[in-house]
């Protein structure tokens, strides 16, 4: 299953989907190009974090209630499980998943690249992700 069809949402600028599944190679494969975008990766923290509050503040849960629904979602941990129970490993390149929280930290820059495109788009951003977090039931 490709990416988009994961997340449920097409991107309208490619390269930034490109950018958020390359990933380093190991060794003497490394390639450059390839690398981690960090960039994207606090992007993306930042607009699941704004996602997950602004969700369960919508639905008039209490501040403590929020505060212990973010705690339980907003980390790596969490992040990599999602990303394991839908496949995202599978989308990376070249092929081979990473682990543990190298896989939370891609889901984080998959994200960012959902609200950069969107924003680009003209969007807000917060609705892109806000959707693809609902699909795969991180909310």
């Amino acid at each position: 299953m490709d990416l988009e069809t994961l997340l449920g949402y097409s991107f309208n600028e490619p390269e930034l989907m490109e950018r958020a599944v390359a990933r380093e190679g190991t060794g003497k494969r490394a390639k450059a190009s390839g690398a981690k975008d960090p960039g994207l990766r606090v992007l993306g923290e930042a607009a699941i974090c704004f996602a997950v509050v602004n969700h369960f503040y919508s639905q008039g849960m209490s501040p403590s209630q929020i505060d212990e629904e973010r705690a339980a979602r907003v980390c790596r941990e969490n992040y990599a499980r999602v990303a394991e129970e839908i496949g995202l490993g599978d989308c990376l390149i070249p092929s081979g998943p990473p682990r543990g929280s190298s896989l939370g930290e891609r889901f984080e820059q998959v994200m960012g690249a959902v609200y950069l495109d969107d924003v680009n788009a003209g969007g807000t951003g917060i609705g892109a992700c806000w959707e693809v977090l609902r699909k795969i039931n991180l909310i």
